[in-house]
């Protein structure tokens, strides 16, 4: 672990101050009488583990954001919960394809049908396989927990980099209701609601809402279309039905709805490519206009129902899970962001993307109260993905048939339909070794069937006389494939609690995620040519403590990676397209903390973060024959965290102040793993303030994101001397009404 302190005085300046912060002899905290009559802060429960434990009891490197939190800083997408989170980074290339990395370990784009993320999302423990077409929006959360590393014993999928798991609220017993509204610039209106109570004896109901609209933080001038808005609607019913004391039914059902104009590209200077980038040399510099030559469009629905059955038998309880998720996702996108020229080419891609996955899982867990615990269970998932990507273009370049202006136009499509059956038996035992000191041992046994009819449409080669499609695509093709994987990943964890208030532990976990099949490619060959799966195993060392009568909470982890035959994304310039190859082995090491301390009842402060060394190992390009080896693994910054503080201050008996400021930075990363093109370090500022109701019936609040207006990347695509860009939202900020009763 030594290399992770190797780089230099800030990694041993923060671990330092962690430590520190660690140690029971803080001078900022209360002491005797004063530490007594506090209430310190609220425990947060968690089912990580697929029990009900306090996040402290958890001996797993997991980030929990309550409802509260949830609420108060209006998060509604999963960029929002990123920046909260140690080791995570999100960028999105448009909306079907969000690039999550935690770890170092992360997908770049799921262009193909039969491509699997390496962190996994959950909605109530349903897995979720498509990251941007199936994934709705966050709202009326209980919470959401971040898992980091293989989680590959417990989890629905075998998840190599991580997971998320989002917690629907319950419904309650008793009448209750709240909601929110949020008006600002860009015309932003944000509305969110819910109602909950009985509906008969032992039934209980909620009805949640959420209806979010911008308008545009980008321009197209070619069409006076605004790009970067949103329009988004979304509802979810849950019912909860008791009919015996030991029986629980729950029903979920959820819809939602969103259309924009998508992403807009603008292409910079490539400072690694001499001279300046043809692209650039033709369009305005603001960030915020694009000049493509077609109309953009961003469409997605998400729907979903899942079924829960608890049977307290006794000694031993069982749960049994049914669900069905579905996305439909149609976007539109010039790839260069303008027309040609100034661009060598204005290929324009048309998408479509319908995912369906059902789950079924049945487990069976013993009760908390023995020495010895366990947790069993059967697993199997049938997903279906239809994608299909056409490719329009046009070049201004001179040259006849067959030269490099006849590759650059003409009109094709890439069509993809997947069949994935997993299937999995799990267990995990705990034995309590001695009253402070517990053993835990698990695995899972995973096999995964992947079936995929693919085919390539030539629907023009271009002018008359032109004999190219449209790179990548070289000829026709219609082919099916099919292929089977499986794995044994197992955990092994070590839970010491030296006292009521301080947990250590130590853990080796394995994960693996499946092979599969490119998206676009040149040629039947290498359309059927899979790629293998990728592993990982994991070593963590943890330490969770309060100290303090709860007023000070210093979680740290400690943890080592090894990867093997890791699915690297790489961008085939030469062919114009993103191929997944099976081209390195890595090590990851790292260091995280998250510290929250309540130095009076009315203060909050907060600190986390990552120190990351993530490094290719025998690496060598399988498209240019370059060697990465020692590179710095794509999408991973070396260090970063957030800062903040929450203040809630009584002003009267009757009427509190509320406060929130938080920054958030993250250290410069590389695009690809060639470590040239790269997003420097920056830094985004959040905050709000107002006035509530000292009970929390309602608060009115000013709030505003990106407070400095930092200009920074979600996306780039390297191209002929220029980096077409996406970028991040700009400043925003407004009013904020909330009550509930």
């Amino acid at each position: 672990m030594a290399r992770i302190f190797a780089k230099g005085s800030l990694y041993s300046a923060v671990a330092g101050a962690t430590l520190a912060l660690a140690a029971p002899g803080v001078v900022w905290a209360q002491s005797g009488a004063d530490a007594e009559a506090s209430s310190g802060m609220d425990e947060i429960v968690i089912t990580a583990t697929k029990r009900e434990e306090s996040l402290q009891d958890v001996a797993i490197a997991v980030t929990a954001l309550s409802a509260e939190q949830l609420r108060n800083e209006a998060i509604t997408d999963l960029s929002q919960i990123a920046a909260q989170v140690p080791s995570f980074t999100f960028q999105s290339q448009n909306s079907m394809e969000s690039e999550m990395f935690i770890r170092g370990v992360g997908s770049v784009r799921l262009n193909g049908a039969t491509a699997d993320p390496s962190i996994g999302t959950f909605f109530n423990e349903v897995y979720i396989g498509r990251r941007g077409s199936a994934t709705p929006p966050l709202f009326d959360l209980a919470r959401v927990e971040v898992l980091r590393g293989p989680q590959g014993t417990l989890f629905g999928k075998n998840i190599v980099g991580g997971a998320i798991n989002l917690i629907s609220a319950t419904p309650q017993a008793n009448f209750g209701a709240g909601g929110s509204l949020s008006l600002g610039n860009y015309s932003s209106v944000l509305a969110e609601g819910y109602v909950t109570g009985p509906l008969a004896e032992n039934l209980a109901g909620r009805l949640a809402f959420y209806r979010e609209t911008h308008d545009g933080f980008a321009e197209n001038i070619v069409y006076g279309q605004e790009l970067e808005d949103k329009d988004s609607t979304a509802a979810r019913l849950s019912l909860l039905w008791d009919p015996t004391s030991n029986i629980s039914v729950s029903l979920i059902a959820d819809y939602s709805t969103d259309s924009a104009g998508g992403p807009s590209r603008h292409a910079v200077d490539n400072p690694f490519v001499a001279g300046t980038g043809g692209i650039t040399a033709g369009i305005p510099s603001d960030p915020r206009i694009n000049m493509s030559p077609y109309e953009q469009y961003a469409y997605r629905d998400t729907a979903g129902l899942t079924g829960r059955l608890e049977w307290d038998l006794g000694n031993v309880s069982l749960t049994y899970l049914s669900a069905y998720r579905y996305g439909l996702a149609d976007g539109r996108w010039t790839q260069a962001g303008a027309g040609s020229p100034p661009s060598l080419t204005d290929s324009t891609l048309t998408q479509h993307e319908m995912y369906q996955g059902v789950t079924q899982e049945i487990r069976l867990s013993s009760d908390d109260d023995s020495r010895f615990r366990w947790i069993a269970g059967l697993y199997y998932l049938d997903e279906y993905v239809k994608r299909t990507s056409r490719n329009t273009a046009i070049s201004f370049l001179p040259g006849g048939p067959g030269g490099v202006r006849d590759s650059l136009d003409g009109d094709n499509m890439f069509l993809g339909y997947s069949d994935t059956r997993s299937f999995a038996a799990f267990g995990e035992v705990e034995y309590d070794i001695l009253d402070n000191l517990t053993l835990s041992v698990g695995g899972r046994y995973t096999r995964d069937e992947k079936e995929l009819d693919t085919a390539a449409v030539i629907f023009s080669y271009g002018p008359a006389g032109d004999i190219l499609s449209p790179a990548p695509l070289q000829s026709a093709y219609d082919i099916s494939v099919g292929d089977e994987w499986s794995e044994f990943t197992p955990r092994v964890a070590l839970e010491w609690r030296a006292s009521d208030n301080i947990l250590l532990y130590a853990s080796y976990a394995a994960g693996y995620k499946g092979g599969g099949w490119q998206g676009a490619t040149a040629n039947a060959i290498a359309a059927a040519t899979a790629y293998d799966p990728e592993a990982a195993a994991t070593y963590e060392i943890g330490f969770k403590a309060d100290w303090f009568n709860n007023r000070l909470r210093t979680n740290i982890a400690v943890f080592h990676t090894d990867f093997t035959d890791l699915q690297v994304e790489l961008l085939d310039d030469v062919n114009l397209t993103l191929v997944v190859a099976n081209a390195a082995d890595a090590v990851i090491e790292g260091l995280e903390f998250e510290v929250r301390g309540m130095p009076t009842d009315w203060l909050t402060v907060f600190a986390s973060g990552s120190l990351l060394n993530a490094e290719y190992k025998d690496y060598i390009d399988p498209l240019r024959g370059l060697d990465y080896s020692g590179n710095q693994i794509q999408r991973t910054p070396d260090y970063q965290f957030t800062v903040g503080a929450d203040l809630r201050h009584g002003l009267t008996d009757g009427l509190d102040l509320i406060a929130n400021l938080n920054y958030s930075y993250q250290d410069q990363m590389f695009w690809g793993p060639e470590n040239t093109n790269f997003e420097d370090g920056y830094g985004i500022l959040n905050g709000r303030i107002g006035i509530g109701a000292a009970d929390g019936q309602w608060t009115v609040s000013l709030w505003g994101k990106n407070l400095d207006d930092e200009l920074y990347r979600t996306s780039i695509i390297p191209f002929a001397g220029d980096e077409v860009s996406v970028f991040g939202a700009p400043r925003t900020y407004g009013v904020r009404v909330s009550g509930r009763f």
